[in-house]
């Protein structure tokens, strides 16, 4: 069997710590969504910029946080095995503020008042750079593992509940940073 290694994933595992902290805090009442979430209003307009770090890192419901965590620990894991800590880490808070910042920009019009939380624009963005490394190492053949996750992802934006724009901003700045990643560095043979 094998056991939890810890020191080989560090930031994924200290992400994954700081969220189920802060999912802890918040039903234990110590912290409150509305302070953590991330809107237009709040966050560009009141210059509350804080609030793009802490809504990723944010989650209401055991299911969120789980859903999220699992796929947290498999693609973080293999980037951060990938990338190494240190790029990764980069490669995250990246697609975290880039992201919280387009998502509460393209949600002026419609819901500016909208409070978003969730790691998974980020994931998204984790997602995106994975697709662009395994499509540069083994073409059509590396990304067809992830085909069910988009076709999830896909589906889950006609849910009301979900922030597909953090969702798809997420996803290309992620892309974008994969891009980047294999100008870079060569993940080929």
């Amino acid at each position: 069997m094998k056991t939890l290694d810890i020191a080989q994933y560090p930031v994924t595992y200290a992400i994954i710590g700081i969220n189920f902290i802060i999912f802890l805090l918040i039903h234990a009442g110590k912290l409150h969504v509305k302070n953590l979430g991330t809107s237009y209003m709040l966050t560009l307009q009141q210059k509350q910029y804080y609030r793009i770090v802490t809504s990723a890192f944010t989650q209401a419901e055991f299911m969120h946080l789980a859903m999220n965590m699992y796929s947290l620990y498999n693609l973080g894991s293999v980037l951060e095995y990938a990338l190494g800590p240190r790029i990764y880490v980069i490669c995250y808070g990246v697609i975290m503020l880039l992201e919280g910042i387009l998502s509460a920009m393209i949600h002026k019009k419609k819901s500016p008042f909208t409070l978003c939380i969730g790691a998974s624009g980020v994931l998204c963005g984790l997602l995106g750079i994975y697709m662009v490394i395994a499509y540069s190492v083994w073409g059509f053949a590396g990304i067809k593992s992830v085909i069910p996750t988009i076709a999830i992802l896909i589906f889950m934006t006609t849910s009301p509940k979900i922030d597909s724009i953090g969702h798809f901003t997420g996803l290309a700045v992620g892309i974008i940073c994969g891009i980047a990643l294999i100008n870079i560095y060569s993940f080929g043979y």
